[in-house]
């Protein structure tokens, strides 16, 4: 019987080529842009799940609150992970890793060549004990036991030593002082999914030979594994008692309060809303939004093949009147149908398959993005496209399939039945998917309106043409002055500074007592980075009230402070100028006192609001910004040659600032191509529906359109009288779509401090332009129905 069911729905398929055609291309995109997403959500959820260990794997994180202000932070003091291990039973084993490699890279040296690797982290050496690194040689037992230890990637290995074994080779770096390190293994390099990719790791004891800091300072990233059976809440039980035990006593005393959190490893990468994240986290909200574009897609492919199928029903009539006289009963009739459907479907699967193999690296090296073709063999994947080949063929072929075998034999055979199916159903489901393309369009368009407003929104500073410099080391930085006076010969240099941070990038947090507006010294938290005297006047940011730091107060370079409009305002100062910050938090030394007051300017992206800032004076500093304002090109080949002049065995290196802010965003600028290319397939999907259903109209209105013709109709009525309906069908679709594009795209950009409000013109737009592709779309079959001569359809009435 099968065998049967597929020999006729091959033949029926190939005595229409032009209808079969449709509706594979239809599904082929609706099936291949729906597999991309699922290849998306499945990177997007597989993040850790190559350690075999890991649904036992917590990390140890931080919430701050002080009495005006409160943050989170990925990471945790360097006592806290072997305290938690060794004070609780319930906990195996533990582990931490803390950051190395400034911007830039860390600097190693091997037969006098030097190296700059990023992602270098210290670790301790049971962080294998936790983690499953797959080391291609050394042994993971051991590999970070011995002083001066160090394990690398295969990348490194292959960048420092070539095709020489590395193992027990020896290189030099720094970590704040000269050392030999010795390569103890190497293991295959990270995958992408990793919520922290290392590239080395120095054993703990070689970089921090003092001990281990106090329970005061924060940076660590500290992991511990736990029995089994053991939940997140019995941890965080345990974790209070050890911040009530070690902590408080540090921190009650300052008015600020302390929590120790467990943060599932596996949960890290979609749930996080932790500071200081080694790699950008993703958002459960967008894997939650593209499943739904996924459906979105599949049901708009669906819905065309019902149009089409239902379309055709007048022509399909016949055959099953003949068929039910012979003898055929309905259930076989159905079974005929939904074999014709799912067969369309797998011969669109197999094609979805070779369109991903063909445009997924294409859409990686475009988008941003690390979608795995061989992410298709993961049993969950083959699944989920089992399920949408019999989801898909089963939505797309039941309506037809019972519609069409519900056909009564006599009144077939005379001409009276299955004229076109239900004109309200097929109405219905176009403006389906009308509305979801709208929909669709409504998002993108909102994103892109968003990303503009990012791109071009005044963050405070003068952004463009701002060029940074990293220093890579402490010796470098001491040689800014050199090169700067060098620089700023240039005509083209207007400015040049230094800083330890800049926009976009991070800053320090620590406590110190601080004035209030009241006058007594109070403890807050707050946040600062380091500044020369150039600084604000190079970066183009405005003092607004007192003055800049200056040479001509030799007192500026111990006690003296700035601070931004936002730290006036979280400290309701009046008057902040001569305000009292303690530094170093020994009243024997002098407190430095507020001598300027800045324009807020973003220090974060729009994410988050204007940070409170305390900038304090330093000659020598991590980072240098130069500004140029002439001739980009040249100036930046004056720059390299005084840079090589200054720093001969140092490569130059550079970013410009305004490209460094935007990397803030760049998970969004993935996600907006992804959005704006599945609301193109989605467009496209529905526009070949369209093309079915505008023929099949024009096939079935041809013997009305003669009569009015040769009534005295003209091509532009009869037209229009075609559109119309298509037209009014948009305008409903556009009232659910539009309520429903609002508020969710408000949602979103809820999440954004500083975002646009969605105004008539985005609505307006996408409206016109579905309308006006709508009439594209249709033209050719309108036109066509419309100048036909009327003589060759009433020829035989």
């Amino acid at each position: 019987m099968l065998k049967n069911y597929i020999k006729v729905a091959f033949r029926s398929l190939l005595r229409q080529p032009g209808y079969t055609a449709l509706n594979i291309i239809g599904l082929t995109v609706g099936i291949a842009s729906s597999l991309i997403i699922l290849l998306y959500i499945f990177h997007e959820t597989s993040f850790d799940k190559q350690h075999s260990k890991g649904d036992r794997i917590y990390r140890l994180s931080t919430a701050i609150i002080t009495p005006d202000n409160s943050f989170k932070s990925a990471t945790m003091t360097s006592q806290a992970a072997f305290t938690v291990k060794n004070e609780n039973p319930e906990v195996v084993q533990a582990a931490r890793m803390q950051g190395l490699s400034d911007q830039g890279g860390m600097r190693f040296d091997f037969n006098q060549v030097n190296y700059y690797q990023e992602n270098v982290y210290a670790a301790d050496s049971t962080i294998f004990e936790l983690f499953d690194y797959e080391f291609i040689a050394g042994n993971p037992e051991t590999a970070l036991e011995a002083p001066n230890s160090i394990v690398i990637n295969k990348s490194m290995a292959t960048k420092i030593f070539k095709n020489e074994n590395p193992i027990g080779q020896t290189i030099k770096s720094g970590v704040n002082r000269e050392m030999s390190l010795q390569v103890t293994g190497v293991y295959k390099d990270m995958s992408n999914a990793s919520h922290l990719i290392a590239e080395a790791l120095i054993s703990w004891k070689s970089a921090f030979p003092d001990g281990d800091t106090g329970w005061g300072q924060w940076g660590v990233f500290s992991y511990v594994l736990v029995n089994e059976g053991v939940t997140q809440e019995a941890l965080q039980a345990k974790l209070d008692l050890t911040v009530a035990k070690y902590i408080d006593p540090i921190f009650d005393p300052l008015n600020i309060e302390t929590k120790m959190i467990p943060v599932p490893l596996k949960s890290i990468h979609l749930n996080s809303d932790f500071d200081n994240e080694p790699v950008p986290v993703g958002n459960i909200q967008y894997v939650q939004i593209f499943t739904a574009i996924a459906i979105f897609l599949i049901i708009i492919a669906s819905i065309n093949y019902m149009n089409l199928a239902t379309a055709r029903s007048t022509k399909r009539a016949m055959e099953v009147g003949l068929r039910k006289v012979m003898g055929a009963q309905r259930s076989g009739l159905i079974g005929q149908f939904l074999t014709e459907s799912i067969l369309i479907t797998l011969i669109s699967l197999i094609l979805s398959v070779l369109v991903i193999i063909a445009v997924v690296p294409a859409i990686n090296s475009i988008v941003g993005t690390h979608l795995a073709i061989e992410g298709l063999l993961n049993t969950n994947v083959i699944l989920a496209v089992i399920g949408i080949v019999f989801v898909t063929g089963f939505l797309g072929g039941c309506y037809p399939a019972f519609f069409l075998s519900s056909f009564q034999p006599a009144a077939v055979l005379k001409g009276g039945a299955g004229k076109s199916g239900s004109k309200l159903l097929r109405k219905s489901l176009v403006t389906i998917q009308f509305a979801i393309s709208i929909f669709m369009l409504i998002g993108t368009l909102v994103i892109y309106s968003q990303m503009q407003f990012i791109r071009n929104k005044d963050l405070g500073f003068d952004k463009e043409q701002m060029m940074q410099i990293d220093f890579r080391s402490t010796a470098d930085a001491e040689k800014w002055n050199v090169l700067k006076n060098e620089l700023v010969q240039n005509a083209n240099i207007s400015g040049t500074g230094s800083s330890s941070s800049t926009p976009g990038n991070g800053y320090s947090k620590s406590v110190h007592l601080i004035e209030t507006e009241e006058g007594p010294m109070d403890n807050r938290g707050i946040n600062f980075y380091w500044v020369d005297y150039d600084f604000f006047s190079t970066l183009g940011v405005d003092v607004v009230e007192g003055r800049n730091f200056s040479s001509d107060y030799p007192s500026d370079s111990s006690q003296a402070v700035m601070v931004n409009e936002a730290m006036v305002r979280r400290m309701n100062w009046t008057n902040p100028i001569g305000k009292k910050i303690n530094l170093f938090g020994n009243d024997s030394i002098p407190s430095a006192l507020v001598v300027g007051v800045v324009k807020d300017f973003h220090q974060q992206s729009l994410y988050d609001p204007i940070t409170p800032l305390m900038f304090i004076p330093s000659l020598i500093n991590g980072s240098a910004i130069v500004k140029i304002n002439g001739n980009i090109t040249a100036t930046i080949d004056f720059i390299e040659a005084a840079w090589e002049r200054t720093y001969p065995t140092t490569a130059f290196e550079y970013v410009f600032v305004n490209e460094r802010f935007m990397e803030s965003y760049e998970a969004d600028e993935v996600r907006g191509k992804l959005f704006l290319g599945f609301s193109g397939m989605t467009i496209l999907i529905a526009c070949l529906g369209l093309l079915g259903l505008a023929s099949y109209t024009a096939e079935q209105r041809s013997k009305e359109i003669s009569i009015r013709k040769v009534l005295g109709a003209n091509t532009q009525g009869l037209i229009k009288l075609l559109v119309k309906d298509f037209v009014i069908l948009i305008i409903i679709a556009a009232i659910p779509a539009s309520v429903l594009g609002y508020f969710s795209m408000m949602s979103w950009l809820e999440s954004f401090q500083f975002h646009i409000t969605p105004g008539f013109t985005i609505f307006a737009t996408v409206l016109v332009g579905t309308i006006v592709l709508t009439v594209l779309t249709t033209g050719y079959h309108t036109l066509k129905a419309a100048t036909i001569n009327p003589a060759q359809k009433l020829r035989g009435e």
